[in-house]
């Protein structure tokens, strides 16, 4: 009886320290999150006014790739909601499939996107002839920007899993590590945030222009 309280205290102390450590964290994520929705929400806004009032050329199409791009950017949001499952399982070897497969699906929607704006470029959809491509230029370009940020910090949590990869030592440590489970879950937090947005800009695109 008493063994179990203090394996209670102890995992009650390990909670509430690994709780202070990853809440600073959890504000960081909270408030750039909140500015990313204020920052693409106001030039979305912007895009929609302009376009009402302006004529634009009614041949214009999205490439094709801006679909495949929004269907793996998908897959990698579904792949990544399996890491959890397999962090609780203590899974290393799935965990780390899981990772990859988010991994490589995030690095094939940045080459999609840039197939798509030189598609674009080659049918002579250029942001200096026409404000409505200019704003998809740029709306596309910041979405660009914060996937790539997300992908470099998913490459350091895959290298993390690869490393604990039949190590059955460390990944005992890894698995034990609260700390570990509350990085996976924010990064899992900002990645289907991306995701959520580009789908709402790819359908803001696909209806307006």
């Amino acid at each position: 009886m008493k063994q179990e309280q203090r394996g209670q205290r102890v995992n009650g102390s390990v909670s509430e320290a690994t709780e202070e450590k990853v809440a600073p964290f959890r504000t960081y994520l909270f408030f750039a999150l909140v500015g990313s929705s204020i920052l693409f929400l106001s030039m979305v806004l912007m895009f929609i006014i302009w376009y009402t009032h302006h004529a634009t050329n009614d041949q214009f199409q999205l490439p094709k790739t801006f679909i495949v791009s929004t269907l793996t950017l998908l897959f990698s949001s579904y792949s990544l909601s399996l890491v959890h499952h397999y962090f609780k399982q203590d899974d290393a070897r799935k965990l780390l499939i899981a990772l990859s497969c988010t991994l490589l699906l995030g690095g094939l929607f940045t080459v999609m996107q840039i197939v798509s704006w030189r598609s674009l470029y080659q049918h002579g959809w250029v942001p200096g002839d026409d404000a409505s491509i200019a704003f998809l230029y740029i709306i596309t370009g910041l979405h660009f920007m914060h996937v790539g940020g997300g992908l470099i910090y998913l490459f350091y949590l895959t290298l993390k899993a690869f490393d604990i990869w039949n190590d059955p030592v460390r990944s005992l440590l890894y698995f034990s590590n609260h700390y570990e489970a509350a990085r996976l879950s924010l990064f899992s937090i900002y990645w289907h945030f991306i995701d959520g947005l580009w789908l709402f800009l790819f359908l803001t695109f696909l209806f307006t222009l």
